[in-house]
């Protein structure tokens, strides 16, 4: 039988505290509780216009709930801003940067008070925020990703004290000068550098998100990594007309470096969200679009030496026989 008084819910949790709140102290107590006090009236102000609770405010933390994360993060962002006006009043040392972090969790509810490891693990994430930020949790951040128009950056998975596992930790990217869609991409790679990108234990909704994202990345990539070749040839171009003596050489380093990039196109692909199934398939078909690339590019420099002699064909025919028998090692031990 349940304690009488006592019952579970699920939440999120905001907490905030004050940085370098023992400075502020130390060098003016009265100045430091007659700020901190204001600030935290117009706190508990924004928290309620959210439609959150304050549940605790004991020294410089204040900690609150919401029943929705997205009311909780919108709540923070509006409480950063307000704070960041509100210090544009005072003296550089005297500014009051509070540090913000947001869980999703599990709570134990007693009376108006609120405890487990839900409310832990907010006040950990307050102190991986930056001054003036905010930082929220994995559980956080699966319920908001694309519910918001906000920038979130991956931290990594971060050891804190009193939890067991390392916590996913992702930082809120909400000052409009911010380019959020490049912060985007950067979480997204970090959590691709991580291993996350392995998308076999992910539904088929979950795999098709993960598969666009990576191919966002990858065209950026590339596209930006042509454009830089286009115009690095042109110039090439250019330095080659006005130097004019008879010879055409810009061709070459064209040559090369397509190569290089037509490479780098083929390998970002093997990755691009597949499943470990899917790209077994994926990799033979990547050495032999590599062969046909590489065999083309051979053909053209034997085009533009020609001397009379036929010679691409030797390494072409070299690397076919190798690529076949991969394939034909591939088909022996390839699965279903």
């Amino acid at each position: 039988m349940a304690d009488e008084g006592i019952k579970r819910k699920l939440a999120a949790i905001l907490s905030a505290d004050v940085k370098d709140y023992s400075r502020l102290m130390r060098e003016d107590e009265v100045a430091t509780i007659r700020t901190l006090t204001a600030y935290r009236e117009v706190m508990t102000t924004l928290i309620k216009q959210h439609y959150g609770r304050v549940v605790d405010s004991v020294g410089d933390n204040l900690l609150a709930e919401f029943a929705s994360v997205v009311d909780a993060v919108q709540g923070a962002i509006a409480i950063q801003k307000e704070v960041k006006t509100q210090n544009a009043r005072l003296p550089e040392g005297r500014k009051m940067l509070f540090r913000i972090g947001i869980n999703l969790g599990d709570l134990v509810v007693e009376g108006d008070r609120i405890y487990g490891d839900g409310v832990n693990l907010a006040a950990r994430l307050e102190a991986l925020a930056d001054p003036g930020g905010i930082c929220i949790s994995r559980t956080a951040y699966d319920q908001i990703e694309d519910k918001l128009p906000l920038g979130y950056e991956y931290l990594g998975e971060k050891t804190v004290k009193n939890t067991v596992k390392p916590v996913r930790a992702y930082k809120v990217v909400f000052d409009p000068e911010k380019d959020t869609i490049r912060v985007k991409i950067k979480t997204w790679a970090k959590q691709r550098q991580a291993g996350q990108e392995d998308l076999d234990n992910l539904n088929e909704s979950e795999q098709t998100e993960k598969r666009h994202r990576y191919i966002i990345i990858n065209n950026i990539r590339l596209r930006k990594h042509f454009l830089v070749y286009v115009v690095v040839i042109v110039f090439l171009f250019i330095v080659n007309m006005l130097t004019w003596n008879g010879t055409i050489w810009f061709h070459w380093p064209a040559l090369g470096w397509g190569l290089l990039l037509y490479l780098a196109m083929i390998n970002s692909a093997k990755n691009n969200g597949a499943t470990r199934k899917e790209r077994a398939k994926i990799r033979i078909h990547k050495h032999l679009v590599t062969y046909l690339g590489v065999v083309g590019f051979l053909f053209m420099i034997n085009m533009l030496t020609w001397n009379g002699t036929i010679w691409f064909h030797w390494p072409a025919l070299g690397w076919g026989l190798l690529l076949f028998f991969h394939w034909i090692k591939y088909s022996n031990t390839s699965p279903g």
